[in-house]
C-alpha cells in the first residue's frame, strides 16, 4: 500500500535546502510573483508547488511548515481552495470543443491526491480512460485565456491567488505568449508557480520572467527511506528500486506498486546474456525469451533495458576496482561475478549504446519482437569483443 499526505513540506521527499529557501523568502517578504520550480522527473516539482501554495495561504504557519489544520490548509489538502488554481496538460476530445483544464478537474484532483508524484504518462492514460493513444498532452490558448480570466477576479479569502502550472513545457507557443504579460505583471497578491521537468525546452521569454528554483536529484538513501515508510517495502527491496531509479521517486513509486522482484532484473539480464552469447545453439530458447519480452508493456520493456544499462555500468566499475562506487547488494554481486569478464574496456560503450538505442526505438513504437531479436544478435557480437578492433590499413 502506498501512502501519501500531500501539501505539507514535511511530506515532500528530500529537498531540505529548497524548503528552507522558500520559507525564508516568504518570511522576509521577498517572494517573486512568478516562480519556476525545475528538476528531473521524480524530483518533486509538483509536490513542492502544492506544499508552497498551501504554506503561503496558511492561517497559522509554523516556523517550518503550514499548520495543516486551519480552514485554508484543509481546503488546500483536498484541492478545493478557491484561490489556488491548477493548470496542466490535457488532450482534445469530442466531449469539449475548446477544452480547458477545469473540464478535467475531477480526474486531476483524484489523480494528484492519489499520487502527487504523478507521471505525465499516467495522467494521459487517465484522460484516455486507461489506453494511451497517440495524442500528446498540451496546454491550449483557451487554457491560457482562462488563467488570465481567473487572476483578474478578486481573491475569495483575501490572501494570495496562486496559479500552479504543471509541466509548462507543454504550453504551446501561442499559449505561452498569451501568458507573458501576466507572468511579468500579475495582479496584486497573485503568484504563479511553474513546475517543470524539462526546463531546457521552455521559451526564453518564460525563463526570463520567472525566478528559477532548482530541485536537486534525490539521494538514494532518501528514496530508500521514503519507500520503506510510504510504500511498506523491506529495506532490501527499497535499495533495489533506489538503485534502478537514480533519484526518480516517481519511477520508484511505480516500481513499488508493481511489487518488483528483489532479484528479478539481474536474473533476467544474465539469462538473456547466456542465450545471446551463442544464438546458433540457443535460438529456440532465445526466440521464446524474445516472445516473452515482446509481450510485456512498453514501460516494462524500457525499465528492463534501463536496468540492463545500469548493470553493465556496475560491471565496468567492478572491473575498474572502483567498488566503493558500486551500488549492488551482496547477492547481486555474486550473481554478476561470472559475467564480469564479458564487459571490457573495448565493448562497454557499444554495450550501453545498443541498449540505449533500443529504448529510443521502443518509445517510438518499434515492433518489439524484431527489436529484441535484432538486439540479441547485436549483443552476441559485443559479448565476444575482448580486444580492441584492429585498425584497417
Amino acid at each position: 500500500m502506498i501512502i501519501f499526505v500531500v501539501m505539507l513540506f514535511s511530506e515532500v521527499i528530500g529537498q531540505a535546502e529548497t524548503k528552507e529557501l522558500l520559507i525564508s523568502s516568504m518570511k522576509e517578504g521577498r517572494v517573486s510573483h512568478a516562480l519556476l520550480f525545475f528538476g528531473n522527473t521524480g524530483s518533486g516539482v509538483l509536490p513542492m508547488a502544492l506544499a508552497f501554495a498551501q504554506y503561503i495561504n496558511c492561517e497559522k504557519p509554523s516556523e517550518s511548515d503550514s499548520c495543516g489544520k486551519c480552514g485554508s490548509c484543509l481546503r488546500s489538502m483536498k484541492m478545493v481552495h478557491p484561490d489556488i488554481h491548477y493548470s496542466y496538460p490535457f488532450i482534445t476530445t469530442s466531449d469539449f470543443s475548446k477544452p480547458k483544464a477545469i473540464d478535467y478537474v475531477a480526474q486531476w484532483r483524484e489523480a494528484v491526491l492519489n499520487n502527487p508524484y504523478l507521471p505525465l504518462i499516467d495522467w494521459l492514460e487517465i484522460l484516455n480512460e486507461g489506453e494511451l493513444k497517440s495524442k500528446q498532452g498540451f496546454i491550449s490558448v483557451e487554457e491560457a485565456n482562462d488563467i488570465i480570466r481567473k487572476i483578474s477576479l478578486k481573491s475569495f479569502e483575501g490572501k494570495y491567488k496562486v496559479v500552479i502550472i504543471w509541466l509548462p513545457e507543454k504550453l504551446r507557443t501561442d499559449s505561452a505568449n498569451k501568458l507573458l504579460k501576466s507572468l511579468e505583471e500579475p495582479p496584486d497578491n497573485t503568484i504563479f508557480i511553474l513546475a517543470s521537468e524539462q526546463r531546457d525546452v521552455l521559451l526564453p521569454t518564460i525563463l526570463s520572467r520567472t525566478q528559477l528554483i532548482k530541485l536537486s536529484r534525490l539521494k538514494d538513501e532518501i528514496v530508500i527511506d521514503a519507500l520503506v515508510n510510504n510504500c511498506s517495502l523491506s529495506e532490501t527491496a527499497a535499495k533495489q528500486i533506489a538503485f534502478l531509479v537514480e533519484g526518480n521517486y516517481t519511477e520508484a513509486v511505480r516500481l513499488a506498486s508493481l511489487e518488483v522482484n528483489e532479484s528479478g532484473h539481474e536474473t533476467q539480464f544474465l539469462n538473456w546474456m547466456r542465450l545471446s552469447f551463442n544464438p546458433t545453439k540457443t535460438m529456440v530458447n532465445l526466440l521464446a525469451w524474445v516472445d516473452e519480452a515482446a509481450g510485456k508493456s512498453k514501460e516494462d520493456q524500457k525499465q528492463f533495458l534501463i536496468a540492463c544499462i545500469r548493470m553493465v555500468r556496475e560491471c565496468v566499475l567492478m572491473n575498474a576496482q572502483a567498488k566503493s562506487l558500486v551500488k549492488l547488494e551482496p547477492n547481486q554481486l555474486v550473481a554478476l561475478e561470472r559475467f564480469l569478464p564479458f564487459v571490457t574496456q573495448y565493448n562497454a560503450h557499444d554495450f550501453m549504446k545498443v541498449l540505449d538505442d533500443a529504448i529510443y526505438h521502443i518509445e517510438r513504437n518499434a515492433y518489439a519482437k524484431i527489436l529484441f531479436l535484432d538486439l540479441s544478435l547485436k549483443l552476441s557480437k559485443i559479448l565476444k569483443m575482448n580486444e580492441a578492433p584492429k585498425a584497417v590499413h
